[in-house]
């Protein structure tokens, strides 16, 4: 498992890393991302040199100063994120004072490691299991101080990402401050984990049964930590690919009402239409705009009268997909009364008087006795105007008329082919 789970944290990391050095070289040696940047660094380092088990022993054999370095590593993240949040939570200057004394303290750590390490070798080679502490005292002394060290960063830092979490208006800092947080608090499995190492095994616990549970919440902690963190720099990404997704659905579904308004009125839009909107991925934005204007464009030049057939519309109260499905029955009943258009004159299952059979009961000609406001949703803006169109559009392509259309399309389709 380690050979898997650490090059993949490692690969986080060290994209991480590559990701946050960009705008450091761009913007300047500014604190907070040299300190961001330096913390995905370390953890890619931890997580690369606990890869390669020749060189670490086995996961409970020799120790070495090669693992004394490798667990070095975290404790340098560990004082890189907490410059970091420094930095963040105080002034310029007064952050600078508070930093150094910070990292005044925590080089206390690696000094204390080191020397309990090289007193532990004069006593024989350190081992991370025991059968009595008293056989390794200054080993367990340098375990004791590396797993605090640990134990205690990682809480304060999932401390101030919750809280401050809280404070934040950026969206994507929220969620990457939080993911941080979560990541901070599995890591601290792992620390659990390494104390049961040194206090629990030599009373008869076997520590195969935590070993895999707490390396894999260390490395999915370390990762869940870079992910949230660099979560501003590619935050707005991913939303932007959201919007550009939700713009593609809106503008393929709106289809079905245009093009039956279109084939009515070719003259409601700027261009000829594309035989498929599938690739339609670029100006999106503007795509959807000019599809929405042509629409309301259509729907004007299509007129606002209601056949004598269909019930009265549906009041305010009523739901808006009962509202959308009179709104398409009643375009339909007018587009199919026009004379020369795809439906009529018996073409599509509709009667001679170009009514339908079908939803709605559209049996009579479109008259100038019921005047309506023509897709009346009241002042929306644009994205509740989108959604009310696509309600309407929606039902509209489930219309009997619309779905014979669409078949008999079809059929002329396979005759080109």
């Amino acid at each position: 498992m380690n050979s898997v789970r650490y090059p993949l944290g490692a690969l986080v990391c060290w994209a991480a890393f590559a990701l946050t050095l960009r705008p450091l070289l761009r913007r300047g040696a500014r604190p907070a991302l040299v300190a961001l940047c330096a913390s995905f660094g370390c953890q890619g380092m931890y997580l690369a040199m606990s890869t390669p088990t020749r060189l670490t022993g086995r996961l409970f054999g020799t120790v070495t100063w090669y693992n004394v370095s490798v667990q070095m590593w975290i404790i340098a993240a560990i004082a890189c994120q907490q410059v970091l949040l420094i930095h963040w939570l105080y002034a310029r200057e007064e952050a600078r004072v508070r930093a150094r004394r910070r990292l005044a303290l925590l080089s206390c750590v690696p000094v204390a490691m080191a020397v309990l390490f090289e007193l532990a070798v004069l006593r024989g080679h350190p081992r991370n299991t025991f059968t009595d502490l008293g056989e390794q005292p200054y080993f367990v002394a340098y375990q004791v101080v590396y797993l605090t060290a640990f134990a205690l960063g990682k809480a304060v830092v999932a401390k101030a990402c919750w809280f401050y979490a809280r404070l934040t208006e950026d969206v994507w800092v929220r969620r990457g401050l939080r993911t941080a947080a979560v990541g901070a608090c599995l890591d601290l499995v792992y620390a659990l984990g390494r104390f049961a190492d040194v206090f629990l095994v030599h009373r008869g616990w076997d520590p195969s049964a935590w070993a895999n549970a707490t390396r894999t919440c260390l490395t999915v902690g370390l990762a869940l930590n870079t992910i949230g963190w660099t979560a501003p720099l590619w935050g707005s990404r991913v939303q932007a690919v959201r919007a550009w997704w939700a713009d593609y659905r809106r503008y393929r579904r709106l289809r079905p009402l245009w093009y039956a308004l279109y084939r009515a009125h070719p003259e409601i839009s700027l261009q000829p239409a594309a035989r498929s909107d599938l690739f339609a991925l670029w100006d999106l934005r503007f795509r959807l705009h000019r599809r929405v204007i042509e629409i309301r464009d259509g729907c004007l030049a299509l007129g606002g009268q209601v056949s004598p057939g269909l019930p009265s519309a549906p009041g305010p109260e009523r739901s808006v997909e009962e509202r959308a499905r009179w709104e398409a029955a009643r375009m339909a009943a007018a587009l199919a009364e026009r004379p020369g258009h795809d439906g009529t004159n018996g073409h599509d299952g509709t009667n001679g008087r170009g009514g339908t059979n079908g939803r709605g009961g559209m049996e009579d000609r479109v008259t100038d006795a019921s005047p309506v406001s023509v897709m009346n949703q009241g002042d929306l803006d644009f994205s509740a105007d989108v959604r009310w169109l696509v309600q309407v559009s929606r039902a509209f392509a489930s219309t009997p008329a619309a779905r014979a259309w669409a078949q008999r399309r079809a059929k002329r389709r396979l005759t080109e082919l």
